[in-house]
């Protein structure tokens, strides 16, 4: 019981740092875009991901502003746009022709 209480509170802990990172990442404007998690969180995490790693990289040196994540969001729209399959619907038509209306009396 010790060992999931023990998980539980890492998982808390590791919560609570991303939250700090990311609120020192992005401007205040910024962090009210991310309410997308309440709607989409698979995307809020990549790209909250994203944001992380860029800054460890150094690719970004100042705060994200709104402008900016949205242009990750379009980013991620897209891709996830096109790793989708598109499937197609193609129904059979039935193509009657007066010469079959002759063979029938009609």
């Amino acid at each position: 019981m010790d060992d999931k209480q023990d998980e539980a509170a890492k998982q808390q802990q590791m919560e609570e740092m991303r939250h700090s990172f990311l609120a020192q990442i992005l401007t205040n404007e910024a962090r009210e875009r991310r309410k997308i998690a309440i709607v989409k969180p698979e995307k809020a995490r990549v790209v909250e991901e994203m944001l992380i790693r860029m800054r460890q990289t150094g690719q970004i040196r100042q705060k994200v502003d709104e402008d900016q994540l949205k242009g990750l969001l379009e980013q991620i729209s897209g891709t996830t746009e096109q790793a989708k399959p598109k499937v197609t619907i193609q129904r059979r038509r039935m193509d009657y022709s007066d010469d079959e209306d002759e063979d029938y009396g009609l």
